[in-house]
């Protein structure tokens, strides 16, 4: 769920609409929800972590680790055409609260996001699941 300072309203935009509804749907761990708002054909995403082109398996990549989320704080978004950069802080807990700042780059077209990348230090969560 989102929590902190209130979101940016941009509701006079499409895409920043598309966006806000699948941060909130993400945060709120509904991911059916989260799902609609991805295209079904032709998706992307790529982070430090992972990439993906088929959006059923990004959801299905992210629903297993997103138990370490506890929440997301918006503190910006901003619009060019189709793409909405969103500046996000992910609350997490590894083995104590973290705040991760995350800037995440959407591409919206005919309503639906179809290329999610996002920017962030993965170095906490890398060390976590290192093998020796």
């Amino acid at each position: 769920m989102l929590t902190g300072r209130d979101p940016p309203t941009l509701n006079d935009h499409g895409a920043a609409r598309t966006v806000e509804s699948y941060i909130e749907a993400i945060a709120s761990k509904d991911f059916d929800r989260a799902r609609t708002f991805l295209a079904d054909t032709g998706f992307s995403y790529r982070s430090p972590l992972s990439s993906h082109s088929d959006a059923d398996r990004f959801i299905a990549d992210i629903s297993r680790v997103w138990p370490i989320l506890e929440g997301i704080d918006v503190r910006r978004a901003f619009v060019d055409g189709d793409e909405v950069c969103s500046i996000l802080d992910y609350r997490i807990r590894l083995s104590s609260l973290q705040v991760v700042p995350v800037a995440q780059l959407a591409k919206v077209s005919d309503g639906r996001i179809v290329a999610l990348e996002t920017f962030f230090d993965a170095s906490d969560y890398r060390r976590m699941v290192e093998v020796e």
